[in-house]
C-alpha cells in the first residue's frame, strides 16, 4: 500500500447538526447517517483570497473488499512502494494526463504527448520540464501512468481517473453500443524522482477491458514546523487563522500548518483507507485544523459520510470527484451532500456490481476551482451538475431535447459564463463550458446519487465525437471555445440508465520553448 508509514492513533469524530439538505430527492441514500473510518489521508481548503491546505497521514489497513491494494500487478514492483529520493515537498505538485491508445502494446512505455498532459513539473526552474508522462499497458484493463519529476515521500496526495469512451461511442442516434468503462485507481507512489499511478478499468460486469483515460495526481504539503508565518502582504493566512474573522495570523503551531496557497474557492481531498472501520479523524498534522478539518463516519456496508467542517464548507456549491481504491470490481461513486451551519457532510457510496461492499476510496472536493491545486496554473476550468432543479423542488433529471442552464449552486466557469446541460438519452448528457476549451485538458466525472451506476465521458468541442475540446490555435493562447464533456451511464446489469453526475473540466498550459 502506498505510504507505508505509522498512522496515528485515531479520535472520536465529533459531529454538529442542523444541517440543510442538498441532495437529489429519491436517490442519495440515506441523510440522517454520519459514517467515518481509520487510516484517513485528508487535505482541505478554504475559500476567500487565500486557501489553505494540510496532507493527510499515511497508512496502509491491509486487504479491503476491491481486491487488496498491496503487492504486486503482474509480477511488476507496485506504484506504491513509494521509493522517492528527494526529500519532503515544499510546494503542491500536480500533474495529468489523457492516454487514448487503449488497446497499446502490453508492456511498451508509450509517451504521453506533452499537448494531452500537464503538470508541475513543468515550471521554468524545473530540471524535469522536458521530461514526457508515460503510460505502460500493463495487462487487460490496468495501466500504469508515471508522472516526472512529481515524487511525494510516504504515498501522500491523491490520484483520480476517468474511462473515456473511444471516438463516436456516445454519439446520439448512430446505433453505437460500445459497452461504457469505468475506471478506477489501484495505487499510487513515488518511483525515484517520478510518481507512478496504477489503474485498472472494467466494464459493468466486472470485467477487466481496455480503456481510454484521464489521469490526475495532486498533492499539497504541509509547511514545515517552524517555517514561520507569510506575510499577509502576500494575499495569504496561516491555517490557524483563516476561519476567524479580522485576526492576525499567528505562528504556526508544533506540528506544522497548511502551507497557503493563493486562489478562489475551495479545494480539499481526502484518502480513506481502513473502509470498515465505524468513525475516527486523523491527528492534526494530516487533517485540516483552524480553518476546518474532515471526519468520516461508516453508515453501513460501503456507506460514508465525510463531514468538511469550516465556514468555506458550510455552503451551497461544489463539484465531487470520486474514486474507489484497489484492484477488484468494486466502483465507488457520490451519493449526496448536506449543508449545516459549520460544515457540508458528503455521502459517499461504493457496490460491487448491485452489491453495497466496503471499499477504500479518494474523494476531491472543489467549488469554484480548478482539479489541480494552484490557481495561477489552471488556464480555464468549470465545473457542473447534471441534475436540475425548480423552483427548490428536488432535483431532476433534465428533460430530454435543449440544453438548459446548469444548476447554479453546482457550476463555475472560469471565465463567469453560463455552463448548460442538454440530456440526449436515458444515460446520455453534455455537459457545455462556454468560452474555456484548448489542450492541455482534464475531464473527471463521478456518477453521483446512488453507488451502482458506472459513467464514462468524451469531451470534444461540438460534442459529435469528431472536434477535439480546443479549437485550433488555443494550445498556447488564451482559452476559447465550448468544451462539451459527454457522458454515458450504466447500471450494475450494464444497461443505459440515468444517473446524476458531477463533471468538472480543467486546462492548463501547454509546453513551451
Amino acid at each position: 500500500m502506498v505510504g507505508t508509514a505509522s498512522r496515528p492513533a485515531a479520535r472520536t469524530a465529533v459531529r454538529a447538526t442542523g444541517r440543510a439538505e442538498v441532495r437529489p430527492a429519491a436517490r442519495a441514500g440515506r441523510p440522517g447517517h454520519r459514517p467515518g473510518a481509520r487510516g484517513l489521508r485528508a487535505v482541505a481548503a478554504l475559500a476567500g483570497a487565500a486557501m489553505m491546505f494540510v496532507p493527510a497521514a499515511c497508512g496502509s489497513s491491509g486487504s479491503d473488499g476491491n481486491g487488496g491494494t498491496g503487492g504486486a500487478v503482474d509480477g511488476n514492483p507496485v506504484a506504491s512502494q513509494s521509493t522517492s529520493t528527494g526529500g519532503e515537498r515544499s510546494t503542491p505538485a500536480w500533474g495529468f494526463a489523457r492516454f487514448t491508445d487503449a488497446t497499446a502494446k502490453t508492456g511498451a512505455a508509450m509517451v504521453v504527448p506533452a499537448a494531452a498532459s500537464a503538470g508541475s513539473w513543468r515550471s521554468a526552474t524545473s530540471a524535469q520540464r522536458d521530461e514526457q508522462v508515460r503510460v505502460v499497458h500493463q495487462t487487460t484493463g490496468s495501466y500504469r501512468v508515471t508522472f516526472p519529476g512529481l515524487a511525494v515521500p510516504d504515498g501522500r496526495g491523491i490520484a483520480l481517473v476517468t474511462a473515456l469512451d473511444p471516438a463516436g461511442a456516445a454519439v446520439a442516434g448512430t446505433g453505437v453500443t460500445a459497452p461504457v468503462v469505468s475506471c478506477h485507481v489501484v495505487r499510487w507512489g513515488a518511483a525515484g524522482r517520478a510518481e507512478q499511478v496504477d489503474l485498472t478499468c472494467r466494464d459493468a460486469a466486472g470485467a477487466a477491458a481496455d480503456s481510454a483515460f484521464t489521469a490526475l495526481f495532486t498533492h499539497v504539503p504541509q509547511e514545515p514546523a517552524g517555517a514561520g508565518t507569510p506575510s499577509p502582504s502576500a494575499g495569504s493566512a496561516t491555517a490557524s487563522t483563516a476561519a476567524s474573522t479580522g485576526s492576525a495570523p499567528s505562528s504556526p503551531a508544533a506540528s506544522g500548518t497548511a502551507l497557503p496557497v493563493t486562489g478562489a474557492g475551495s479545494y480539499a481531498y481526502l484518502r480513506l483507507d481502513d473502509a470498515s472501520a465505524p468513525t475516527a479523524r486523523p491527528a492534526d498534522a494530516y487533517s485540516v485544523s483552524g480553518p476546518g478539518t474532515i471526519e468520516v463516519r461508516r453508515v453501513g456496508a460501503g456507506h460514508y459520510t465525510i463531514d468538511l467542517i469550516g465556514p468555506a464548507f458550510a455552503k451551497n456549491g461544489n463539484n465531487l470527484q470520486v474514486n474507489a481504491i484497489g484492484d477488484g470490481p468494486v466502483g465507488c461513486n457520490a451519493l449526496g451532500r448536506v449543508v449545516g451551519t459549520d460544515r457540508q457532510s458528503v455521502f459517499v457510496g461504493c457496490a460491487r456490481g448491485s452489491t453495497q461492499v466496503d471499499s477504500p476510496f479518494v474523494l476531491l472536493y472543489t467549488s469554484g476551482h480548478a482539479l489541480i491545486p494552484l490557481a495561477q496554473d489552471a488556464a480555464s476550468f468549470g465545473h457542473a451538475f447534471t441534475g436540475v432543479t425548480r423552483q427548490g423542488g428536488p432535483t431532476q433529471q433534465a428533460p430530454i431535447g435543449p440544453p438548459v442552464n446548469a444548476w447554479g449552486w453546482y457550476s463555475a466557469n472560469s471565465t463567469g459564463a453560463t455552463n448548460q446541460v442538454r440530456r440526449l438519452a436515458v444515460g446520455r448528457y453534455e455537459v457545455s463550458f462556454p468560452g474555456i476549451a484548448r489542450t492541455p485538458d482534464l475531464v473527471a466525472v463521478t456518477p453521483y446519487g446512488e453507488p451502482t451506476a458506472r459513467c464514462s465521458a468524451s469531451d470534444f468541442a461540438g460534442g459529435d465525437g469528431s472536434t477535439p475540446s480546443a479549437p485550433a490555435g488555443t494550445a498556447t493562447g488564451t482559452p476559447a471555445g465550448t468544451a462539451t464533456v459527454t457522458v454515458r451511464c450504466v447500471d450494475a446489469a450494464g444497461h443505459p440508465a440515468d444517473s446524476f453526475a458531477s463533471v468538472a473540466y480543467t486546462t492548463a498550459a501547454g509546453p513551451t520553448g
